[in-house]
């Protein structure tokens, strides 16, 4: 009589099984929205029982918390990796390459940054940060008086809405024949309606 497959042996309450587990429930969040993630799916998903899951986020909602922190924490650490510059502006557009270049080498990490969350009022501590790193490059703009608006809040909003159209796009249809400066020639439209002057390409 054939056995049951065993669950990946219990001892592994390590590393390991963290990750299966977050990758376990990045994927069920991916095909069907918070509403389809349970502890029991989960649990089918990546092979470990609940108890195991439970060891390491205390439920549900700690779970999706702990998945959505892990990835804008990555989104930060590139973003921190980018060069201040004299140049607020050659900094600004430097912060905005990079966040595309992360969507584009991460495409499923994206998909899931920009997916709607259970409570769309509470942000990561790393989804804070980097916003506060982009809203720092946007006051030193400002303050050289080459911003447009004096409302940063708009200016932040105009750069994420170019750059998740290009990413959006481009993820959800890789076949078609996207032209290589596509990328730069966004960057240039967020430079002239921020900065209402002709490029900073660097």
């Amino acid at each position: 009589m054939l056995q049951p497959p065993a669950e990946t042996p219990e001892p592994r309450r390590g590393d390991a099984s963290r990750r299966a587990i977050l990758d376990a429930t990045q994927a069920l969040l991916l095909e069907g929205g918070s509403e389809s993630i349970s502890i029991r799916r989960v649990s089918q998903r990546c092979g470990y029982k609940a108890p195991t899951i439970y060891h390491h986020f205390r439920d549900k909602t700690g779970l999706i918390d702990a998945l959505i922190e892990e990835r804008f924490a990555d989104l930060y650490e590139r973003l921190q990796r980018v060069p201040r510059r004299a140049e607020p502006a050659r900094y600004l557009r430097q912060l905005a390459r990079a966040f595309v270049e992360f969507g584009l080498e991460n495409p499923s990490h994206y998909a899931l940054l920009s997916s709607p969350r259970p409570d769309p009022e509470k942000q990561p501590p790393s989804a804070e940060a980097a916003r506060e790193l982009v809203f720092g490059a946007l006051r030193e703009v400002a303050q050289r008086g080459a911003l447009r608006t004096p409302d940063l809040e708009s200016a932040f909003q105009l750069t994420w809405v170019v750059l998740h159209g290009v990413l959006s796009l481009r993820i959800s249809r890789p076949s078609y024949a996207w032209s290589d400066d596509l990328v730069e020639l966004a960057l240039d439209v967020i430079d002239r309606g921020l900065l209402g002057k002709e490029t900073v390409r660097s």
